[in-house]
């Protein structure tokens, strides 16, 4: 196991992630946090099925056995995303077997002492405004649960530091969670959504997404969208400021930072992670971008 923690309670609370609910504000109070749990840690009572007011987000890393929500059983797989609500019957004990996943719980409390138990989706409703729905057993891509984790380690790493200002920043990390989620794991149930999805410049936006450390030609995405490259990119660029490529090299930069400053990863594993054969190559585009190499980058964030 690399790290289990069992949260303090905070007097504070910040604002960085608020859920408005029936005209009250929640906001999340950690329980626990685990990365790369690879053994039952915690309460023993919790070790078979089991409920309780709180939402975990469990992501599988490693298995070879199985989880138990609401009486069914389901195998797991690396890249698995279970998300339990407050009330629904779950044991990640039971038939573990050598499984290896990370973990965020939380509950949502209003400072009047209140506790909301709604569905998790029903919460990503209202935290994005708009109606939708959950997928069912969402299985993540490498490199999306590969962030994931870097995001439940930031937490972990806020949660204990003793600066007064941790808690606001563990909150903006789970509202990025929350943000993954949305991105890839929630569909708008609103009149008219399914004509947006279907628009081909949106579709080439989340394929880029989903595919950002993987080789992609211009050529590629002209094909995917039925479009010819020149309207392609005009259409891309009006709507997001860059084009699709210089959008795919934000996405890598973005990746190797977080990596860089949440992990102990060498620069050429994470070069390679964010889709640079050549270490080379990245090091001076990385010192291009941001005025200092990967290795000095990493020291000033430390």
């Amino acid at each position: 196991m690399l790290r289990y923690l069992q949260a303090h309670e905070s007097q504070a609370s910040p604002q960085a992630l608020l859920v408005f609910y029936d005209q009250e504000a929640y906001f999340p109070a950690f329980v626990h946090a685990a990365v790369d749990q690879d053994r039952p840690v915690g309460d023993t009572r919790t070790f078979h099925e089991h409920t309780h007011n709180l939402y975990h987000i469990v992501l599988y890393t490693q298995s070879a056995g199985y989880y138990v929500r609401s009486g069914t059983k389901y195998r797991a797989e690396p890249g698995n995303l279970v998300i339990i609500s407050p009330g629904e019957p779950h044991d990640f004990v039971s038939d573990r077997r050598s499984s290896v996943y990370s973990e965020i719980t939380f509950a949502l409390g209003s400072k009047t002492g209140k506790v909301l138990t709604l569905p998790f989706e029903r919460i990503l409703s209202a935290y994005t405004g708009v109606p939708g729905q959950l997928s069912e057993e969402p299985q993540l891509s490498r490199d999306t649960t590969q962030e994931l984790v870097i995001l439940m380690i930031q937490i972990m790493d806020y949660l204990q530091s003793p600066s007064s200002i941790s808690d606001f920043y563990a909150q903006r990390a789970l509202a990025s969670v929350f943000d993954m989620i949305v991105a890839h794991c929630f569909t708008e149930t609103i009149p008219g959504a399914a004509l947006a999805q279907d628009n081909p410049i949106l579709q080439v936006k989340q394929y880029i997404d989903d595919h950002y450390a993987e080789s992609i030609t211009a050529e590629d995405l002209a094909s995917m969208s039925h479009c010819s490259k020149g309207h392609l990119f005009r259409t891309f660029k009006k709507s997001f400021r860059v084009s699709p490529l210089a959008y795919q090299q934000d996405l890598r930069f973005e990746a190797a930072q977080r990596l860089l400053r949440f992990t102990s990863l060498r620069c050429y594993e994470i070069a390679q992670r964010v889709g640079y054969a050549n270490v080379y190559y990245f090091h001076r585009q990385f010192k291009k971008r941001t005025g200092m190499t990967p290795t000095q980058y990493r020291q000033s964030m430390r």
